[in-house]
């Protein structure tokens, strides 16, 4: 098995088994939905790392469009559920924001389908292969797709959305949170943007690997997570303890009388 199939392939069951975790626990508890957006955005990772090696291994334009296309689906499922992650699980962030990131989102989703063979590009005239990890791998090659600016944008309000919302939660005083959460998500969205924008307007020519950048974001939100679902087992240790406790003084207390 060639060494970007691995890669790739890890990210995508890395994703997958967080997913399953607090799948598991959101079936438990079906008041988590903090689990519940994060298992689906953990799918949606691994679906994006998924469409990623589908578009290296491409051996046809038509091919390439196909993945990339996909890409934008998987993408969508990663987006509006980190937002309403982010809304629920940080208590913050501006309403508007939220909703205008989504609809835009929303848009460039519809306009990958609507507008050329892809949002990125108007046509893809070639495939291009450039070395990865010891190994040929395809790149596309075409008219860039200026409607591609909207789904950039999205992306953007994202980050002023969660950057808005880090700031609230921070001046809460709840400042790991807003470092862990908001800045990791601020981190590689914005990463993410860079690379796109090389990539597509042809300044780079380099794979699109976005869904290492969500799962970036996929490993911090688990790592708050578990952190919650570890703090509640204590709750519930030192509950039991202190239940215990009462109990014997209460029996000690009719032995004495």
């Amino acid at each position: 098995m060639s060494s970007v199939t691995v890669i790739w392939s890890m990210a995508a069951s890395a994703c997958l088994t967080l997913a399953l975790i607090h799948g598991f626990i959101w079936f438990r508890n079906r008041a988590a939905w903090a689990n519940l957006l994060f298992t689906v955005m953990a799918v949606g990772t691994a679906a994006l790392a998924g469409c990623e090696l589908a578009m290296m291994r491409a051996e046809t334009p038509a091919a390439m469009a196909t993945a990339m296309r996909a890409g934008h689906v998987a993408t969508w499922v990663i987006f509006v559920p980190l937002v309403g992650f982010v809304r629920l699980y940080l208590y913050a962030g501006r309403s508007w924001l939220a909703w205008s990131a989504c609809g835009l989102r929303t848009l460039a989703l519809l306009l990958n389908f609507s507008t050329g063979q892809t949002l990125n590009y108007r046509e893809i005239t070639g495939l291009r292969h450039i070395p990865l990890f010891g190994e040929s791998v395809s790149i596309a090659e075409g008219v860039p797709n200026p409607w591609m600016l909207v789904g950039q944008l999205s992306l953007l309000l994202l980050v002023i959305f969660v950057a808005d919302a880090a700031v609230v939660v921070w001046q809460r005083g709840h400042r790991r949170l807003a470092f862990n959460v908001g800045g990791s998500i601020v981190l590689f969205v914005l990463s993410g943007i860079l690379q796109a924008v090389l990539v597509f307007w042809g300044v780079v020519h380099w794979p699109i690997t976005a869904s290492f950048f969500f799962t970036g974001i996929v490993a911090a939100m688990s790592y708050e997570l578990s952190r919650e679902v570890l703090r509640a087992a204590q709750l519930a240790r030192d509950l039991q303890e202190s239940e215990q406790r009462m109990t014997l003084a209460a029996e000690a207390a009719n032995l004495g009388i």
